[in-house]
């Protein structure tokens, strides 16, 4: 499912959208529906959340404060985030962003933001940035992966951001696991925890990294959403994502970017 998200409504009341809680563990028979909890307009205002806090606390303060424990940046290879921001100091003019795009897992457990940049100075780039939602804490969303560059010209102004939703891949519970009664204890007890990380939906296509390489695959708790990132011996990235349409994993994102991260 797509959705058309008008971009100057999502800069007025972005922080104030918000997801459901997290969602349920599989249910008894083929995949019940989540896509409830799968809110692609509440991870576009994230993104510009994310944005927001650069312009108003400082570009790596932002940074720091919006990484999930486990995020990665890079900086000729792949990289901690925790380790690299470390120190940054903030620049006195920040980056400043902006979403084009979404894609997020039928569980709404992960997600995928892409869009155009332009830096302090003059010049522009596009970024992708991998993000994970929170089952613990304030904050909803964290990212755990980054990367942009630099383009020649800038990419040009949408009014509209495109979310799309992964269809829900249908999942049974194991032999001999009764689903719960509809609103006994055990439901309940299931709902308030989050949900184990499933199989991809589908199948992947076989990385074509040369030797050499460091690449890495990422996916959603439900296998709905899966991305890649490779870091090339010349210090290239190349970052891909599928997402579960019509019965098979398809690409959604496809991009090489050349030199340094960061």
């Amino acid at each position: 499912m797509k959705r058309l998200i008008p971009l100057a409504f999502l800069l007025c009341t972005g922080p104030l959208l918000a997801q459901p809680g997290p969602p349920p563990e599989g249910e008894g028979g083929p995949g019940r529906p989540q896509r409830a909890y799968a809110n692609p307009s509440a991870l576009i205002a994230a993104d510009i959340a994310f944005a927001r806090l650069a312009r108003e606390k400082g570009q790596w303060t932002a940074f720091r404060d919006t990484a999930a424990e486990s995020a990665e940046m890079f900086d000729g290879k792949r990289v901690a985030a925790k380790a690299l921001l470390k120190d940054r100091k903030d620049p006195a003019e920040p980056y400043k962003w902006a979403p084009r795009a979404a894609w997020i897992a039928c569980d709404g457990s992960a997600g995928l933001t892409i869009g155009g940049a332009s830096y302090p100075g003059g010049g522009s780039g596009e970024y992708v940035t991998v993000w994970e939602r929170q089952f613990k804490g304030k904050q909803e969303w964290k990212w755990v992966l980054d990367d942009g560059t630099a383009l020649p010209k800038a990419l040009p102004e949408l009014d509209w951001v495109q979310g799309t939703v992964a269809d829900c891949p249908v999942r049974r519970r194991p032999d001999g696991d009764v689903p719960p009664q509809p609103g006994s204890r055990r439901e309940r007890k299931e709902q308030d925890k989050a949900a184990p990380f499933m199989p991809p939906a589908g199948p992947l296509p076989a990385s074509d990294a040369p030797a050499g390489a460091d690449s890495k695959i990422g996916q959603s708790r439900d296998g709905s959403l899966a991305w890649r990132s490779t870091v090339l011996p010349d210090g290239s990235r190349h970052h891909t994502a599928w997402m579960w349409k019509d019965g098979a994993m398809k690409p959604v994102f496809d991009r090489v970017f050349p030199g340094n991260g960061a």
